[in-house]
C-alpha cells in the first residue's frame, strides 16, 4: 500500500492557462517534486480551497485527506494529469468548463495567477497492453483518453469514440496510425440527450473475439451503465480488461440548482440545551415499561435525536470526528452488523457485512448481497458511538445524523464481539471534543412548487419516453422544475398512474405469496438502503406493514402514506416498472422494483403481478388524470 510519503499533499500554484476549445481550459500549475506525479497512475486528487488562508488537511497512510474537527472540508475532485514537465516543475490539467457550474469548473473559469490548489497523487492506473483497444468517452473524459492514446505503442490498433457538442470541441490527438479517432457530434442529433450517441456507438461497435482486448469508457452515468451492461454480455470479453467509470451524473443536483432551491437568509440554530437534564430524562424513559423511541422522545421536547445522542457523551456515548471517508473504509472491520436506514414513515433493516465498498468521487456505494447502500457523505454532520444500555437500540452501535439532527444511518452490532469491534473503531476516530453541547440547524420550509401550468407537460412526456436508464427520472423532473409526484401527475397514464396506497402493501403480500424477487428502497437524508431478493414474513395491520425475515426487516406506517404511483421507465434493457409511496409533502417513503441484474430486463412475472394487483378498478378516487 502506498503511504502518505508516496502520495503527499502538494500545494501548487497557477502559473498560466489557455483555452483549447470553447469549453476546455488547460491550466498550468507549478510546484516542487512534480516528477513523482508521473511515476504511476493517470490522475490526482485536487483540493479546491476557499478564502485566502486555507487550512490544509493531513494525509492518511493510504493517501486520503484527514480533516480535524472545525476545519472546513475542501471540495475534492479527481482530474487527469495531462502533461508533466518535471524539469520545469510544471503540470497541465484540462478543465471542462460546462457553464462553470461545478466546483472545479467554477474555479477554472475564474482562475487567477498564483491561485493555490492542493494536489494528491498519482492515483488510478493506465490500461494494460492489448492487441486491440476501444476508448469511449465524452468531453469529461477527453483528457485521460488523450493521455492514454499518446502513450500507446506505435503499432497499437483500435478505435476511440469521443462525443462532443460540435466540431469546435474537437482537439488534435496524438494517436498511433492504427487507432482510428471517431468524433461524435451532438449538434448533428440535437434531439438526443448527452451520452446517447456514445452509448449507441459502443453497442454497435464489434469487439474482436480473438486476441487481448481492452475496453475503456468514461462518461455520464447512463452511458456508463449501458456500456458496462453491453460489454458484460459479450462472453469473449475478459471483464478484468473492462475499465468503465461514471465521470458525471445528469441526475445529480448541480451547485446552481442547489443554490436556487436553497432558502435565503441566515442559518437558524436550535437554542443550547441543558444536556444533563436531557440525558437524565432519556434514561428515565428507557427505564419505563414502554419507552419511547429516541425520535419520538426528542419530538416531545421539540428537539432532535442528535441532541439526545450528544447529551449522552458523558455517559455511554462517544463523539466521532468527521473523517467520514475513513469511518466508511473501516466498517468492514466491524464484521456482521445490522444497518438501519429510516425516514419519518419507514424503517429498513438489513443484517450483513460491509464487504464490497466502491467509490464514485466521495460517494461510497456498498454492494454486499445483504447490505446495499448509496451513501451521500456530504449529508453527514454528526456521528456517535453509543452503548446498548443508553442508545435505545438494544445494541452497541454507530449513529449518524445530518446537520438538522435527522437520522442518516445506524450501524448496530450483532454480537458482543461485534460491539467491541465497533467500540475500537470509535476509539480510532474519537473526536477531541467530548463535551455534550452540539450545534444543530433548524430546517427551513421547502420552496413552493411551480404551478402545473408553468411546466411543459408535453415536453416532459417526450423526454420521459426517450429515457435509457431508470436514474434519468431524477434529472427529468428537475429539468422541468417539477416535484416528483407532480411530474408523475402530469405524465400520461402509461408512464405514471396513481393508485390507492393500500396497493403498495398488497404488492408486497402478493410478492411473498408467489416468491417474486423484489428490490425495496428506503431513503434517509444521506443514504438509500436496498433489499434485493424475495420477502417472506409480511404482515399488514390497520396501521402498518411489517416484514420480519431472517436478514431483512421493514416497517411502514400506513397512515403517513398519502399517494402511491405505478411508474414505467423505458430503458436500454426494456420497460422497468416500480410502485412508489409518498407522504403528503411529496417526500418518497419507499419504492419497489422487480429484482433484476444490472443490464438485464425485469421478469415478466413482476409486470404481471403489478397488472394483477393494480388493475384499473383500484385507481384511487380523486386521482388527477394525466
Amino acid at each position: 500500500m502506498e503511504s502518505a510519503v508516496d502520495r503527499p499533499l502538494r500545494i501548487m500554484r497557477v502559473c498560466g492557462w489557455a483555452d483549447l476549445t470553447p469549453t476546455m481550459r488547460r491550466i498550468t500549475l507549478t510546484g516542487e517534486d512534480v516528477g513523482r506525479l508521473g511515476s504511476s497512475g493517470l490522475h490526482a486528487r485536487l483540493l479546491f480551497p476557499e478564502g485566502q488562508q486555507p487550512q490544509w488537511p493531513e494525509i492518511s497512510a493510504d493517501g486520503r485527506p484527514v480533516w480535524n474537527r472545525g476545519q472546513v472540508r475542501m471540495p475534492m475532485r479527481a482530474y487527469t494529469l495531462r502533461n508533466i514537465r518535471a524539469e520545469a516543475g510544471e503540470v497541465d490539467i484540462d478543465f471542462l468548463l460546462h457553464d462553470g457550474d461545478g466546483v472545479a469548473a467554477a474555479w477554472a473559469r475564474d482562475v487567477e495567477a498564483g491561485a493555490a490548489l492542493g494536489v494528491i497523487g498519482p492515483i488510478g492506473r493506465p490500461v494494460e497492453e492489448a492487441d486491440w483497444y476501444l476508448f469511449a468517452g465524452d468531453e469529461s473524459s477527453l483528457p485521460p483518453i488523450a493521455r492514454m492514446l499518446e502513450n500507446l505503442p506505435q503499432d497499437a490498433r483500435g478505435l476511440a469514440l469521443i462525443e462532443v457538442a460540435n466540431a469546435h470541441e474537437r482537439q488534435p490527438l496524438n494517436a498511433p496510425a492504427g487507432v482510428e479517432i471517431r468524433w461524435l457530434l451532438r449538434d448533428v442529433r440535437p434531439d438526443q440527450p448527452r451520452g446517447r450517441l456514445l452509448a449507441q456507438m459502443v453497442v454497435e461497435t464489434p469487439v474482436p473475439e480473438t486476441g487481448r482486448v481492452v475496453c475503456w469508457l468514461g462518461a455520464e452515468l447512463t452511458a456508463f451503465q449501458i456500456a458496462r451492461a453491453h460489454w458484460r454480455k459479450l462472453g469473449h470479453l475478459d471483464e478484468r480488461r473492462m475499465h468503465v467509470a461514471p465521470y458525471w451524473n445528469a441526475s445529480k443536483q448541480t451547485r446552481t440548482e442547489a443554490k436556487l432551491l436553497a432558502r435565503p437568509g441566515p442559518v437558524e440554530l436550535f437554542e443550547p440545551i441543558d444536556a444533563g437534564r436531557l440525558a437524565a430524562s432519556w434514561l428515565e424513559n428507557l427505564a419505563d415499561a414502554q419507552p419511547l423511541e429516541m425520535s419520538k422522545f426528542a419530538a416531545t421536547r421539540t428537539l432532535t435525536e442528535v441532541h439526545v445522542a450528544s447529551a449522552l457523551v458523558e455517559g455511554g456515548a462517544t463523539r466521532l470526528d468527521n473523517d467520514w471517508e475513513g469511518i466508511v473504509r473501516a466498517l468492514p472491520e466491524a464484521g456482521e452488523v445490522t444497518v438501519v436506514t429510516r425516514n419519518h414513515a419507514a424503517v429498513h433493516r438489513k443484517h450483513g457485512t460491509f464487504d464490497r465498498i466502491m467509490w464514485n468521487e466521495e460517494r461510497p456505494v456498498v454492494l454486499d448481497r445483504n447490505i446495499n447502500l448509496r451513501i451521500r457523505l456530504e449529508s453527514w454532520a454528526h456521528c456517535f458511538f453509543a452503548e446498548a444500555a443508553v442508545s435505545g437500540y438494544g445494541a452497541d452501535g454507530l449513529h449518524i445524523f445530518d446537520c438538522y439532527g435527522q437520522s442518516v444511518l445506524h450501524i448496530l452490532a450483532r454480537t458482543p464481539a461485534g460491539g467491541e469491534r465497533l467500540r475500537k473503531l470509535a476509539e480510532c476516530f474519537k473526536d477531541s471534543d467530548q463535551t455534550p453541547q452540539i450545534e444543530v440547524r433548524r430546517p427551513s420550509s421547502p420552496a413552493a412548487p411551480l404551478a402545473d401550468s408553468e411546466i411543459d407537460a408535453k415536453a416532459l412526456a417526450a423526454e420521459w419516453r426517450s429515457m435509457l436508464d431508470t436514474h434519468d427520472i431524477f434529472a427529468l423532473a428537475r429539468r422541468h422544475g417539477a416535484q416528483r409526484t407532480q411530474s408523475y401527475r402530469l405524465a400520461p397514464d402509461d408512464l405514471a398512474r396513481q393508485v390507492d396506497t393500500a396497493l403498495f402493501f398488497e404488492v408486497l403480500v402478493e410478492s411473498a405469496r408467489q416468491g417474486e424477487g423484489v428490490m425495496i428502497f428506503v431513503g434517509s437524508p444521506g443514504n438509500v438502503q436496498i433489499h434485493i431478493g424475495p420477502v417472506h414474513d409480511v404482515a399488514v395491520t390497520a396501521d402498518r406493514l411489517s416484514i420480519a425475515d431472517e436478514t431483512f426487516g421493514l416497517e411502514i406506517v400506513s397512515s403517513l402514506a398519502a399517494s402511491c404511483w405505478l411508474v414505467s421507465k423505458p430503458t436500454i434493457d426494456g420497460e422497468i416498472r416500480s410502485i412508489e409511496l409518498f407522504d403528503a409533502g411529496g417526500n418518497q417513503i419507499a419504492w419497489i422494483f422487480g429484482e433484476r441484474r444490472p443490464g438485464g430486463p425485469q421478469a415478466r412475472s413482476w409486470h404481471e403481478l403489478l397488472d394483477r394487483v393494480c388493475s384499473e378498478a383500484h385507481v384511487k378516487p380523486g386521482a388527477v388524470p394525466a
